[in-house]
């Protein structure tokens, strides 16, 4: 898995250039001799080794595993990991693959903070896994001359049977909602109607008023017949097509 990591065995006289994102690590018989610097070299002894180890950031998907919850919930996760070679010569001799070692890091630290919380509240809590993650393997990663920057939750999948569930629970709530969202606003209507009937009692005139506005957009209509208070032979005559 270390694709950062490449070794020359330059022949006596041959020449080669370490790039400037690169650390070479130079080894005569296996014996750690110095750091190559960035340019084009020439080297003519014998039994000479190359290390060449990449700096810039490099990511590594940790592939979705199954994980037992609190609850005894079985959640499928996966998570994604950027880093960096801080010290090539501490990585080379911790360890033969590093990456190897840093997955297996991840995977450890993902089992134990889903192991520490209910499968709902680890989902809720998805964003900030990150920060766990990346608290719970920076010393480790040190110690294997890697720097870790940033860990990710990639992707969290449910058993189906959960995944209905819980999307049952989701629409009841957002039906809920809905529910108390109607019933505050027949609550402030229901309000305004008893603002406007105490309003009537304590001012009769205004209810005069209201009576004669009434009568007065009945009338501006087409065709709206008018019928008053009569008796029925007075009721008859009195209907006006307007």
């Amino acid at each position: 898995m270390n694709t950062f990591i490449s070794t020359l065995r330059p022949a006596a006289g041959f020449s080669f250039v370490i790039q400037d994102h690169e650390t070479a690590l130079l080894f005569q018989h296996g014996r750690y001799l110095r750091v190559l610097e960035a340019g084009k070299h020439r080297l003519w002894a014998s039994g000479l080794e190359v290390k060449r180890i990449d700096n810039r950031e490099q990511m590594l998907v940790v592939q979705g595993q199954e994980l037992l919850t609190a609850d005894q919930v079985v959640l499928k996760v996966s998570a994604v990991t950027t880093f960096r070679v801080a010290d090539a010569l501490t990585m080379h001799r911790a360890t033969q693959d590093a990456a190897a070692v840093l997955y297996n890091e991840v995977q450890l630290a993902l089992r134990q903070i889903v192991a520490a919380e209910a499968a709902e509240a680890f989902l809720q809590q998805k964003a900030g896994h990150g920060a766990k993650l990346l608290e719970l393997i920076t010393d480790r990663a040190q110690s294997l001359g890697l720097k870790v920057d940033r860990i990710d939750i990639r992707d969290v999948m449910l058993p189906a049977d959960l995944k209905r569930s819980f999307m049952s629970a989701l629409q009841q709530r957002q039906e809920a909602q809905a529910g108390l969202e109607k019933a505050r606003a027949e609550t402030a209507a229901l309000r305004t109607l008893a603002n406007a009937a105490k309003l009537m009692r304590d001012n009769p005139e205004l209810l005069q008023l209201r009576y004669l506005q009434t009568l007065q957009e009945i009338g501006t209509g087409m065709g709206n017949t008018l019928v008053l208070g009569l008796t029925d032979s007075e009721r008859l005559k009195a209907i006006t097509k307007v």
